[in-house]
């Protein structure tokens, strides 16, 4: 006799997508910003701007003498075309922020905004501190 496969109805439990393409952009402050991190200060107002035109999906960490930083983001119709090299969101996003003027001291009417790839810089990750990390000794 032959067993035969009944099929149930299977479903995925964990699907994760994007609802557009994600791009990834480079913004210069110009200035070092390291230090502007309160609310309503000048890192908080980047990211608020950002915020108006597309969803951050995630944010690198300050390099370049902390004045650049890089914005993983989801594409949306109010930045326009996607793709690297074709993206309007650098567009959009760097007349934003040079509209922000001065912010807590820095000008960012000079910022830029430009489309990059995903980089890892070797030299800044970060090893896991031994307080958080049990595997450590």
């Amino acid at each position: 006799m032959v067993a035969t496969r009944t099929k149930t109805a299977l479903m995925s439990l964990e699907d994760y997508s994007f609802g557009a393409e994600p791009v990834i952009v480079n913004m210069d402050m110009i200035a070092d910003v390291s230090g502007k991190t309160a609310m309503g200060s000048t890192q908080d107002a980047v990211r608020r701007t950002v915020e108006q035109y597309v969803n951050v999906i995630g944010v690198g960490q300050l390099i370049n003498s902390s004045t650049e930083q890089t914005f993983l983001l989801e594409q949306s119709a109010a930045a326009g075309a996607t793709g690297l090299g074709k993206s309007t969101a650098r567009t959009t996003m760097q007349a934003a922020i040079r509209a922000l003027g001065t912010v807590d001291s820095v000008n960012l009417s000079t910022g830029t905004v430009t489309d990059t790839a995903l980089n890892i810089l070797i030299g800044a990750v970060g090893a896991p501190s031994a307080l958080y990390n049990p595997d450590v000794q």
